[in-house]
């Protein structure tokens, strides 16, 4: 099968629920999906950035639960180690997901994408 012979949009969404259950899988035994890392990893910086992303709330509460996160969203020192053991976990399912792609070739997959959502934004 020639890959053009599909849209793009349906690439897209194919490869985002493949990460996402591809992560959930990788994180089964910590209780945890793609939306928890999301929440984990940006709350080291401090950021809430989630909010598009359907079960980001409730993954942030959990985390809040767990004690990794407090209610500003802050990674506490539990969290920190937690994201440091899942951060490994992560960086080899990415490495997996971009094998046999160069860095350029997936540098120019994120400009070409990036390139998109902007002419669609702007034509909302």
């Amino acid at each position: 099968m020639d890959p053009l012979d599909k849209p793009i949009g349906f690439w897209l969404k194919h490869v985002d629920n493949l990460l996402e259950d591809g992560l959930t899988r990788v994180l089964a035994d910590r209780g945890l999906t793609r939306r928890h890392w999301q929440a984990l990893n940006t709350s080291r910086h401090g950021e809430d950035a989630l909010e598009v992303f359907d079960g980001a709330a409730e993954a942030r509460a959990d985390l809040v639960a767990r004690g990794w996160i407090t209610a500003d969203g802050a990674l506490t020192d539990e969290g920190r180690a937690a994201r440091g053991e899942i951060a490994e976990r992560v960086r080899r399912f990415r490495e997996l997901s971009v094998a046999g792609l160069t860095k350029d070739q997936y540098a120019e997959t994120v400009r070409a994408l990036a390139t998109m959502a902007g002419n669609l934004e702007a034509a909302r």
